[in-house]
């Protein structure tokens, strides 16, 4: 599981661990924060095609699926 700080999740790189939408590398774009300023979602956009997704917090943290930094 990839424990990650909601304040420092602007801006980060991932990479997916299998192709996600033909991409493996992302940066978070956008950080969707509850009205306790937790994060419950991001907005990634793949490096190549531009093309952005949101994904949820849960869907991030499954290191099976998502390594922070690019790889």
């Amino acid at each position: 599981m990839n424990i990650v700080c909601s304040r420092k999740l602007l801006r980060t790189k991932w990479t997916a661990t299998t192709p996600f939408h033909d991409e493996t590398h992302f940066l978070v774009q956008h950080v969707c924060l509850d009205h306790q300023g937790l994060a419950r979602g991001v907005v990634i956009q793949g490096l190549n095609n531009r093309h952005q997704f949101e994904l949820t917090m849960a869907q991030l943290e499954d290191s099976d699926r998502w390594q922070l930094g690019w790889k």
